[in-house]
C-alpha cells in the first residue's frame, strides 16, 4: 500500500505538503500541489476512505438495496436496467455503489443500524414488495432515501405508469376483436394491485363482463408458474384467445407450454406481456408489451437521491411517474370478424 511518506520521499515534500496537496487544502501553491498529485496517481496511491469520511463528513457510497421474491437483480432485465441507470448518474457525481440483496437480511439484522454502521450516505430501495418489517424500518429512518416502483408520503419515489400502461395494452388488444382475454398477475403488491385495477376498468369501460375474463395470481420473472397457469388456462372448455403474462421474462413459459400443446403464436393464442426488455424484440414473433422507462427511472432516482444528501436544508420530497409506451409486436392476431 502506497503511504504518504512514500510519496514525501519520492516527490521531495514533507508529508504535511502531501498530505494538503492530496486533501485540496487551500494553502498550498496549486502548481505544487498538482505535481504531488501527478506523483501519487503514478506510485497507484489511494485515499483512505474512512479518512475521507471524516474531512467531508460523507463516505461517497450509496447503499442499492434490493428485495425480490424470487431472483436476483442480474434475473431482472426490468430492475438491472434501472440499476445500470443508476449507478451511470451517481458514478458520474463520484459516488459509489454497494449493492445489498434481501437474501442477506439474516446476515444483516437491522438495515437502519447496518446502514449507519456502514455510513451509507444514502439508500436507493427497489423492490417488488414492501411488506418487509425490516424494510419499513429502513423506510421511516433519517437516512436519505429513494424507493423506486413504490411511494411513501415523506419519502422521494420513481414510479412506472402501470396505470396507463395496462390500460393501453388491454384497449389494443380488445381493439383486436379479443373479449376472452386472460390476466396472470405477478404477486400481491402495490404495482401488482393498480395493474389489477386498472385491467377491470379497461374492460369495464369497454363493455366487456368480468365472467369473459381470466384472472389468475403467479409469480414476476417465474417462466414455470407462467407455464403451470397456460397449461390450465389452454384446457379451460372455452379458453382465452389472448393471455397477458406478468412480465417479458415470464412469457418464456408460457410460450413453450404453448408450443408443448401443438398451438402457433398468434394463429391459435395471442399472448402479451410487460416490461419491454431486450427479449420481447428477438424473440419470433416480436412480444407485444408495455415498455417502461428503465433509464428515465434510474435517472431520477439518482438525480433526487443526490439533491437529498448534497441540499438537505432546501430538498422537499416528491413523487416522479415516467409515461411507458405500448410496443405491439407480431404476437396478437386480429380476430375481428371471426
Amino acid at each position: 500500500m502506497v503511504t504518504l511518506k512514500m510519496i514525501a520521499d519520492k516527490c521531495g515534500y514533507s508529508t504535511a505538503t502531501v498530505s494538503k496537496a492530496l486533501n485540496d487544502m487551500p494553502d498550498i501553491n496549486m502548481d505544487t500541489a498538482q505535481r504531488i498529485r501527478d506523483v501519487a496517481e503514478s506510485m497507484g496511491y489511494m485515499p483512505n476512505a474512512a479518512a475521507r469520511t471524516l474531512k467531508t463528513s460523507r463516505s461517497k457510497i450509496i447503499g442499492l438495496f434490493m428485495f425480490f421474491t424470487s431472483g436476483t437483480i442480474w434475473t431482472h432485465e426490468y430492475f438491472s436496467r434501472i440499476a445500470t441507470s443508476i449507478q451511470n448518474v451517481l458514478e458520474n457525481a463520484g459516488y459509489d455503489i454497494v449493492p445489498i440483496h434481501s437474501n442477506r437480511e439474516n446476515d444483516i439484522g437491522s438495515y437502519r443500524e447496518y446502514c449507519r454502521y456502514r455510513g451509507y450516505d444514502g439508500i436507493i430501495v427497489m423492490s417488488a414488495g414492501f411488506d418487509s418489517a425490516q424494510l419499513m424500518d429502513l423506510v421511516t429512518s433519517s437516512i436519505p432515501l429513494v424507493t423506486v416502483d413504490y411511494a411513501f408520503n415523506n419519502r422521494s419515489a420513481v414510479l412506472s405508469d402501470n396505470e396507463q400502461g395496462m390500460n393501453d395494452l388491454v384497449r389494443y388488444i380488445c381493439s383486436q376483436g379479443h373479449r376472452r382475454i386472460a390476466f396472470i398477475h405477478g404477486e400481491d403488491t402495490t404495482v401488482t394491485r393498480v395493474r389489477i385495477a386498472s385491467f377491470y376498468k379497461a374492460i369495464e369501460e369497454l363493455g366487456i363482463m368480468e365472467s369473459e375474463v381470466y384472472v389468475r395470481e403467479g409469480i414476476y420473472n417465474a417462466p414455470e408458474c407462467s407455464a403451470k397457469i397456460t397449461e390450465e388456462l389452454l384446457n379451460l372448455p372455452l379458453p382465452p384467445t389472448c393471455i397477458i403474462y406478468p412480465d417479458d421474462f415470464s412469457y418464456i413459459g408460457g410460450m413453450n407450454q404453448i408450443r408443448k400443446q401443438g398451438l402457433k403464436i398468434p394463429a391459435d393464442i395471442s399472448v402479451a406481456g410487460y416490461d419491454g426488455i431486450l427479449l420481447s424484440e428477438v424473440l419470433q414473433p416480436n412480444l407485444t408489451t408495455i415498455k417502461q422507462d428503465t433509464e428515465g427511472m434510474g435517472y431520477y432516482a439518482a438525480t433526487m437521491l443526490l439533491e437529498a444528501i448534497e441540499k438537505p436544508r432546501t430538498y422537499i420530497s416528491r413523487h416522479v411517474t415516467r409515461p411507458s409506451r405500448l410496443l405491439t409486436g407480431g404476437s396478437i392476431a386480429d380476430i375481428r370478424g371471426k
